[in-house]
């Protein structure tokens, strides 16, 4: 009757000790790997000028999620994926999913895509060939105004 009761004790040590794991696991988790959801600009700006890591999903044309990755030796790091290209540009639309990392100086507070040379990934090459395709395109159509602007000829 004695080695009963010391099996159920037993039983009741690793329960506990299955429950302690758990929370420590659960602490580990929400202090190193869990991000703050901003749902506005002011939040994540707020997390980003502490580098805190947090995610933000925002965007007009194009919808990006932006996530705070924390602090790297160059400063604070941020993941970019656009989840939406914008609607009117197939080109973008095909880079839908495609990420980048972008490296900002500590307190900081800028759109981390607005200084692209601090980026590198596969997205940031998407968006390099779009702006010089578009450049491509619009010097192609307005070569007769540059030249006469050049020229300083009256039209």
């Amino acid at each position: 009757m004695e080695r009963a009761s010391n099996v159920y004790i037993f039983n009741r040590k690793k329960f506990y000790y299955l429950l302690f794991i758990i929370f420590l696991f659960g602490i580990v988790w929400s202090v190193f790997f869990s991000y703050k959801e901003c749902v506005n600009l002011e939040c994540f700006n707020s997390h980003l000028e502490s580098c805190d890591r947090a995610r933000f999903i925002g965007g007009t044309d194009m919808i990006f999620e932006y996530a705070i990755k924390g602090e790297s030796d160059f400063g604070c790091e941020i993941g970019i994926q656009l989840l939406q290209g914008s609607l009117n540009d197939q080109d973008s639309i095909k880079l839908e999913n495609q990420k980048m990392t972008c490296i900002l100086p500590k307190g900081v507070v800028m759109a981390p895509e607005s200084d692209i040379g601090n980026c590198h990934g596969l997205l940031k090459e998407g968006l390099q060939d779009l702006v010089i395709k578009k450049l491509h395109t619009y010097l192609v159509q307005n070569l007769g105004k540059l030249n006469l602007e050049v020229l300083d000829i009256p039209a």
